[in-house]
């Protein structure tokens, strides 16, 4: 009964997003080429200290997650905490599971989505290893 409930929690949390997601795909692309006519914009490799900058967002938000999650994490060891973390924040970006399927059902060759979702994943990847094994190092207890 509590998998049941867990599973029903999980597509209410997931609900709310969908919706949004689906409702603003009708509107929102147009409504923002309304707005943006006769608007210059500049390119973003020209903002990409500004991006470097703001993309530590990423990490503090990864860190933080870690450290809440660290002592159930670390029962698995760090490999697998790694691992098991990635997953976690590919999940959270809808990257892991969803996006590939998602490039499929729409045409995608089999070959070309596991390339381009390869390199979604490896950010994340990248991240939670360093989270885990930089937090882990800086954090290191002596041995009794």
């Amino acid at each position: 009964m509590k998998i049941l409930l867990i599973v029903l929690l999980a597509i209410l949390a997931s609900l709310g997003g969908f919706i949004i997601h689906v409702i603003t795909i009708e509107w929102l692309p147009e409504w923002i080429g309304r707005q943006m006519q006769d608007i210059t914009i500049q390119p973003s490799w020209d903002l990409r200290y500004l991006a470097a900058l703001t993309s530590v967002e990423y990490g503090l938000a990864a860190i933080g997650l870690y450290y809440l999650a660290r002592e159930r994490l670390l029962a698995f060891g760090k490999l697998k905490s790694a691992l098991l973390f990635t997953v976690l924040l590919m999940g959270l970006n809808g990257v892991f599971l969803r996006q590939p399927l998602m490039d499929l059902a729409i045409g995608n060759p089999l070959h070309v989505t596991l390339i381009q979702n390869c390199f979604k994943w490896l950010p994340w990847i990248i991240m939670a290893f360093v989270v885990v094994y930089g937090y882990e190092l800086i954090h290191k207890h002596p041995k009794k």
